[in-house]
């Protein structure tokens, strides 16, 4: 048996109409999941036709804005009664704004908590609910199978573990902070249902928003190459290993714990340039 398949799962993922989400919607599509994409802004034209085509899963839209606990728990219990399971929740729903933290305003507390916070913590529960209506469906596991009831992966980020000089995003990293500490808790208390509960946290990747920003400033750009230990950010791609893993068998034994994919970024002190 493959550990790493995911055949006949329910994955629902916040953040997936475009950037990091849609490349772990893509990654958990190809290992044979079904996908509930659950965000507030519409894909993008196609997306959802390239995921059936290319990975023949079923994929899916439902909006809903994540900082709502009504619209959360409506659309994840209608995608629980439609797909017949929640296997999987992926929380990559996410904003950032670069803003000193002498000069950080009401609206960004507000706004970045609610998103990466409120949000994820809203999405996770709704899900953890449905992951818990399985298990008492299903009744007790078979003798090896007892964390294989669901997978929560939070998307953290290395700005939770080291700042750096070219972006202040001290309120974007105590949110992200925030959704670590949720992670150790949580695992123990969902445990005893089967369900592991880890976050992923990645250094500087090739986004939209980091060519964006990039275009904008080369500081910018060769500052966070110059933070790897490979002279590059990364690509989404690369996070599909460490996605798989936290979601799948291949990872029934870890839970509770951060998953940190930086290319070395937080591993070493680079030289100045």
């Amino acid at each position: 048996m493959d550990q790493f398949s995911l055949i006949s799962k329910t994955a629902v993922l916040t953040g997936a109409s475009r950037g990091l989400g849609l490349a772990f919607a893509h990654a958990l599509a190809s290992a044979g999941a079904n996908i509930a994409i659950l965000d507030v802004g519409t894909p993008v034209a196609g997306t959802l036709e390239e995921l059936r085509l290319t990975y023949n899963v079923r994929a899916e839209f439902y909006k809903a804005d994540v900082t709502n606990r009504a619209e959360v728990y409506k659309a994840v219990e209608t995608i629980e009664q439609e797909f017949g399971t929640v296997d999987i929740n992926v929380n990559a729903a996410g904003v950032v704004t670069d803003e000193s933290f002498l000069d950080s305003s009401d609206k960004n507390l507000s706004s970045t908590f609610a998103v990466n916070f409120v949000g994820s913590f809203l999405v996770a529960q709704a899900c953890a609910h449905a992951m818990v209506r399985k298990r008492k469906r299903l009744g007790p596991p078979m003798p090896g199978q007892e964390s294989a009831n669901g997978a929560i992966v939070f998307i953290g980020s290395i700005a939770s573990h080291i700042g750096t000089a070219v972006q202040h995003i001290s309120v974007y990293s105590a949110s992200k902070s925030a959704v670590r500490g949720l992670v150790k808790p949580m695992a123990m208390e969902l445990a005893p249902y089967g369900i592991r509960v880890n976050s992923l946290s990645p250094g500087p990747m090739r986004t939209a928003m980091y060519e964006k920003v990039s275009a904008e400033s080369p500081a910018f750009a060769h500052q966070m190459d110059c933070e790897t230990m490979f002279g590059r950010v990364g690509n989404p791609e690369e996070l599909k290993g460490a996605m798989l893993f936290l979601c799948s068998q291949a990872g029934s034994w870890f839970t509770g714990q951060d998953l940190l994919v930086d290319g070395g970024a937080s591993s070493w002190k680079h030289m100045a340039k």
